[in-house]
């Protein structure tokens, strides 16, 4: 499982730590709901896994061609999961993703994707991203 913030919204950056991974619990829940019919889902929340559930948390490119916002990443997790949906990518599952909106204020704090093996077109997508350090 990913979660992803917007490496570059100064409006994020001043936040505490303690909304942040507000967000993030908020953004990783809605993931396993939407995708709860799906056997990586349901393995990753299993019993048996609970001790051992593994996450990332990266951030989106601050700068340079390969910036972007949660927006942006939304859109192609989106493209890709269609295809995949479509017939046209075969393989391992494309995970559903949720981009957390935070209200009233209307932002993107937040994207996580579903639990996956990290098929070769998430891999792909997620490349610019970064692991998030503080």
């Amino acid at each position: 499982m990913q979660i992803i913030v917007d490496g570059s919204s100064s409006d994020l950056q001043s936040w505490p730590k303690g909304p942040w991974m507000a967000q993030a619990a908020h953004a990783a829940i809605a993931a396993i709901q939407i995708s709860s019919s799906s056997p990586a889902s349901q393995e990753y929340v299993s019993e048996s896994n609970l001790a051992s559930m593994h996450k990332v948390v990266l951030q989106t490119p601050k700068e340079g061609k390969a910036k972007m916002s949660l927006q942006d990443l939304s859109e192609k997790l989106s493209e890709a999961r269609k295809v995949y949906e479509e017939g046209g990518e075969q393989g391992e599952e494309f995970p559903k993703h949720h981009l957390w909106v935070e209200q009233p204020e209307g932002l993107a704090t937040c994207l996580a994707l579903a639990p996956n093996r990290k098929p070769a077109a998430l891999k792909k997508i997620l490349r610019p991203c970064t692991l998030l350090k503080d």
